[in-house]
């Protein structure tokens, strides 16, 4: 196993950090039948840079650490669920594991728009749609359709945002095998 620096737990810290604070303070809701039912903002964005420059086990923990700070710091809807912290370490993993599979070469924008697309797809699609399934009692394929299109216009969104800034840190030695 790789030795952990100090510089890479920093930088998890930072991206952590970064989610929090552009989750809880950059998000706008969209209401679903008078509850909240999606949210549009931007803490995918650090969560998604963390898997792309520093692998999967950054992502995951990046996911992780700012979920559970935000749900405790910053509950909103009510109770802690740890459904969508185990969404957002998913979210993280999967451009790592991604990175990691194409042996961490600079990754063309196609390849960060198809990761992206598909860990949106596969957290906020999929598992949300479950959690909020399991909440709420709503079916799930009825849950999965009224997310799906928002999902992927925001996968788009964070994928333009994505691209410059994975590109300008990776030239900043981000890169997660010298972190």
């Amino acid at each position: 196993m790789k030795k952990l620096s100090t510089k890479y737990i920093t930088l998890v810290g930072l991206f952590a950090t970064m989610m929090v604070i552009l989750t809880q303070f950059f998000s706008i809701y969209i209401p679903f039948f008078g509850i909240n039912g999606s949210r549009i903002g931007f803490g995918h964005i650090p969560l998604l840079l963390a898997g792309f420059l520093l692998g999967p086990l950054a992502g995951a923990a990046t996911g992780f650490i700012g979920d559970l700070i935000g749900g405790i710091v910053f509950p909103t809807g009510g109770a802690y669920f740890p459904g969508f912290t185990l969404t957002a370490l998913t979210v993280g993993l999967i451009p790592g594991l991604a990175k990691k599979h194409f042996k961490n070469q600079t990754l063309s924008p196609w390849m960060i728009v198809a990761v992206v697309i598909l860990a949106e797809l596969v957290g906020s699609v999929l598992m949300n749609s479950l959690w909020i399934s399991l909440m709420s009692g709503a079916p799930y394929w009825a849950s999965i359709l009224s997310r799906a299109p928002l999902s992927l216009v925001k996968a788009i969104v964070y994928s333009i945002i994505t691209m410059p800034l994975y590109r300008t840190l990776q030239k900043r030695s981000l890169l997660w095998q010298q972190a």
